[in-house]
């Protein structure tokens, strides 16, 4: 039995009442002196029968109805057997341990290790346990139905079998994610708790089902991803208990590797031109110091593929805690694959690998005729930029098109030298053929344009390849820019013509959004309306899936975009020379190539710089995954196989990848938001909905969940009814028992009762 209101049980120490009124006994208040007891001595009855209870049924009666009107009072009640015992409570734990790379910094392994072998110590017999590890993807390692058919004891030992041997990983930390699996595992049909009641309502063991808590072992870095939380609705019923584990030193610095250009996309400037110590080029870095850092000077180091440091004398960097700092440094030696920082706490993210090899060639080819008058060409304007990067040398090459065109020698002569200091141009003619677009990765196209080269020109967009085509004036009933576009928008209802304008046209609609513009969205650079046209065409028609990026202040398309297979198809409505516009002589006509050339799309065939658990994207390498080799170079060296059987990298490190007699390499390294390890607060987690609880709040709501199963109890069963009852019988009892004693009393002295 148990009572919801057990302080009114010390009502019955009012028992003591009647038991002391009965041993008190009544002393005579009026004393009558007799003439014969005058010369009596005075003798007082012994005290020995003083404390002796007369009249015991009585007194029984009395105190049995002061106890059972405070038991009433208590409001008792009877719990059932799985509700008696404490083992009965059934809870479901999902243990939540962070394996990122920033759980390598000093001791967070081993504290997390201990922190989830006292979360299994505590289980008690009935309890289920789901674990999950977590680093940039959560992985299951064991859920409730493995679980339930283990052991009590194996099952609080389970944490050193789940990670016997095992290190954290070089990933990142998604946290949205591994609360999301979490949620769902919590809420899934087969292991809700609503579904675990309804089973154990119908189990002959009628286990009381409790509730279903997450733990969350981490360090909480500021860096983990928290982004897919958005949104989400979080279960109420299912808080979360975080153990954060701390590491001892808390001053983090690291390096960023941008990635470098040798042009700028928005300017057109050469980078470096001035470099440290009269170089040519530079090798820019960037060291960011953490917030919660005590130091502030740093060192920077070159490595070799084994580790040792380059004879170059070390830089020393000063960043006050909270800032960065961008270094110019000369180019790395020939044989350096990364730099490495020293001088803070944690060394974990203290190395940067980078792909230290020669840019590949690449060519951007012209399709058009060769004119009088060099710079009416649209080519003339192309060769006057520099698309080189740290990854790449671009060239361009013309391929003469139109009746009769031959190439006329090997080269083409211009009194204007492009960017590249180049006076000569490569020139070709007759059926253009297979282009690779891994090699020509754009193909700039103006005029007319026979069927024989559109064909060619559309299995080079399907391949992969980018062209931008710029029609002719439709005047004088050239048709050449209407045929050329129906055949590269497959579609034959498309119609061009000549726009009437008055005094000029501009650009107006501009899709910034667009990865062609984004470069140029901010408000220093997107304003195009002192870019002038004298001349464009109208394009009507445009079939679907056709992008209008930007359109004249008409309402004509300026520039559409056509997505092929794999590749892209550009037309321009106006040319960029200055008989049509005055684009080509603008500060934005620089970017503008550069998106042509790179927009949404890698830097070259492989990426030089990846993250770990990145895959690896070889789309313009010239070969396919099952026959590229892949090794690494740095510590600890390895051949890995195939591309095509790994599925990601592992670790950072430099990687070579060999086909056919050629190679290149790759830079893999760790997620840079690994690097920010100042503690996350509590805090953002609750903000995103994230349910905040340990084990005292959590035992506060079983408390509470049990005081209200409790006086639900107590109102279905209302012993205090039976009770009251009881104390009424009693006092009747108690009644009848003390009027029979007081007529004994009175029949025994021989005393009429009246």
């Amino acid at each position: 039995m148990s009572l919801l209101a057990p302080l009114y049980a010390l009502g019955a120490l009012a028992i003591a009442l009647p038991i002391l009124f009965h041993l008190i006994r009544r002393q005579v208040k009026k004393r009558t002196p007799i003439s014969s007891t005058m010369f009596l001595p005075e003798m007082r009855p012994p005290l020995r029968n003083r404390s002796r209870v007369e009249n015991l049924p009585l007194l029984l009666l009395r105190a049995l109805a002061l106890l059972l009107l405070a038991f009433a009072f208590s409001r008792p009640f009877l719990r059932s057997a799985a509700s008696e015992s404490s083992e009965g409570l059934s809870r479901r734990t999902i243990v939540l341990v962070d394996t990122s790379a920033s759980m390598r910094r000093g001791d967070l392994w081993t504290q997390a290790i201990a922190e989830l072998r006292s979360v299994t110590t505590g289980l008690n017999p009935g309890d289920s346990l789901a674990v999950i590890a977590f680093d940039a993807r959560p992985d299951l390692r064991l859920d409730f139905e493995t679980a339930k058919t283990l052991p009590i004891e194996t099952l609080r030992a389970v944490g050193d079998s789940l990670f016997a041997d095992q290190l954290p990983s070089w990933n990142g930390t998604d946290l949205g994610a591994a609360l999301r699996a979490a949620a769902e595992l919590a809420v899934e049909n087969d292991g809700s708790p609503t579904s675990a009641m309804e089973d154990a309502a119908d189990s002959e063991s009628n286990a009381v089902v409790g509730s279903t808590q997450v733990v969350l072992i981490s360090d909480l870095q500021s860096g983990a991803k928290r982004e897919t939380l958005q949104g989400f609705a979080w279960p109420r019923e299912v808080p979360v208990e975080v153990r954060r584990v701390t590491a001892r030193g808390q001053s983090n610095a690291w390096i960023s590797l941008p990635r470098i250009a040798a042009t700028d996309p928005t300017t057109g400037a050469i980078e470096g031109d001035q470099g440290p110590e009269g170089s040519q080029s530079v090798f820019r870095i960037r060291v960011t110091n953490s917030e919660d850092s005590d130091k502030a000077q740093f060192r920077l180091t070159w490595l070799r593929a084994d580790d040792s440091p380059v004879a170059d004398p070390p830089r020393e960097v000063q960043v006050p805690p909270g800032q960065s700092l961008a270094v110019r440094l000369p180019p790395p030696p020939a044989d350096a694959v990364a730099i490495r920082l020293t001088g803070d706490d944690q060394d974990f993210d203290n190395v940067r690998y980078f792909a230290n090899r020669s840019p590949s060639p690449q060519t951007v080819l012209y399709l058009g005729p060769k004119l009088p008058e060099p710079r009416d060409s649209p080519l003339h304007y192309l060769r006057q930029l520099t698309l080189d990067t740290a990854t790449r040398r671009v060239t361009f090459a013309h391929h003469r098109t139109g009746l009769g065109s031959t190439a006329d020698g090997d080269a083409e002569t211009s009194d204007s030298p492009g960017a590249s200091g180049a006076a000569t141009l490569p020139v070709s003619a007759g059926p253009l053929g297979a282009v690779d677009p891994r090699s020509v990765p754009l193909i700039v196209a103006s005029g007319d344009l026979d069927a024989d080269t559109l064909g060619s020109l559309q299995a080079y967009v399907r391949a992969g390849g980018r062209l931008a085509y710029l029609p002719a004036p439709a005047i004088n009933g050239d048709d050449s820019g209407e045929r050329a576009l129906r055949a590269l928008f497959d579609d034959d209802s498309l119609s061009v013509t000549e726009a009437p304008v008055r005094d000029y046209a501009i650009w107006t609609r501009i899709d910034f959004a667009h990865p062609l513009f984004s470069p140029l969205a901010g408000p220093e650079y997107n304003d195009f309306s002192r870019i002038r046209f004298w001349a464009h065409r109208t394009i009507t028609g445009l079939p679907d899936g056709s992008r209008v990026l930007v359109a004249f202040d008409d309402g004509s398309p300026a520039l559409v975009e056509r997505t092929d297979g794999q590749g892209r198809v550009w037309a321009f409505a106006a040319g960029w020379q200055p008989l049509e516009s005055q684009l080509g002589l603008s500060t934005k006509f620089v970017p503008l190539m550069f998106g042509l050339l790179d927009a949404d799309r890698p830097e070259d065939g492989v990426a030089d710089r990846r993250v770990v658990g990145e895959r690896l994207s070889t789309a313009n390498l010239p070969a396919e995954p099952a026959e590229i080799q892949i090794d690494r170079v740095t510590l600890p060296t390895a051949s890995l196989g195939r591309l095509a059987d790994i599925e990601r990298v592992d670790r950072p490190g430099v990687y070579r990848l060999g086909w056919d007699g050629a190679e290149t390499s790759v830079a893999v390294n760790l997620d840079e938001s690994e690097s920010r390890t100042e503690p996350l607060e509590t805090d953002e987690l609750e903000r995103l909905g994230i349910v905040i609880g340990g084990a005292a709040k959590r035992a506060a709501e079983e408390q509470s969940e049990r005081q209200l199963r409790d006086v639900e109890l107590e109102s279905q069963q209302t012993l205090w009814r039976w009770f009251l009852i009881g104390v009424l019988g009693l006092l009747a009892a108690e009644t009848f028992v003390g009027g029979w004693i007081a007529r004994s009393r009175v029949t025994s002295s021989g005393l009429s009762p009246t």
